[in-house]
């Protein structure tokens, strides 16, 4: 079972959430979801996703400590540039919650890891974070947070960011084969039109 200090090791900048209340949000879930798949037992690892190699891509612990560390310059940006208050609370207990139901979604099978089909770990994972009590704003991030699967349409300013926050946070390139766009188009069923040839 995954333990808060093993949470807390992994994600350190938990503590940089001002609520108490969030903080223990946060290792609860984790603790949950550790407790319903045994098999994860160590966030640093667990994969972006099991078709996207740790050694390549880095894994689940790295991606939240980089939106954590976005997500804080996004907020102090927001408010110094525009004069929009965010919630940074919020902001990190969606980054440390948002994929937190890939710990039931990626399973072994024969040996190998794999995800499990139809399951939409941003739905899933907003409907566990409300059974332990997240705010509905922070719920609505997670939610609308994955182009993987149907797209939840953001309806707030900080869903917006947010979504667009974990894309940047997904080191999967071009240069790698499929980018983090193509998987979102592909998981959308979408097709890009064909590039007019005098594009650079």
């Amino acid at each position: 079972m995954l333990s808060a200090a093993q949470i807390y090791q992994s994600f350190p900048g938990i503590a940089a959430i001002g609520q108490a209340d969030l903080r223990k949000l946060v290792t609860d879930v984790w603790e949950w979801l550790g407790a319903q798949n045994r098999i994860h037992q160590d966030p640093e690892a667990i994969p972006l996703h099991p078709s996207l190699p740790i050694a390549v891509h880095g894994n689940l612990a790295a991606h939240k400590r980089a939106m954590a560390s976005m997500a804080t310059a996004l907020v102090a940006t927001y408010a110094e540039q525009w004069r929009i208050d965010l919630d940074l609370d919020e902001f990190l207990t969606a980054v440390y919650l948002h994929d937190a139901a890939k710990v039931i979604e990626f399973v072994e099978r024969d040996g190998q890891l794999v995800a499990t089909p139809g399951f939409n770990h941003a739905i899933e994972g907003a409907r566990i974070a409300r059974r332990f009590g997240a705010p509905p704003t922070v719920a609505h991030m997670i939610a609308a947070h994955s182009f993987a699967g149907p797209l939840v349409r953001p309806r707030t300013r900080a869903a917006q960011l947010f979504l667009f926050l974990d894309a940047i946070c997904l080191p999967a390139f071009p240069e790698h084969g499929d980018s983090a766009v193509d998987r979102h188009l592909r998981a959308n069923s979408w097709t890009a039109p064909p590039v007019p040839a005098d594009t650079p």
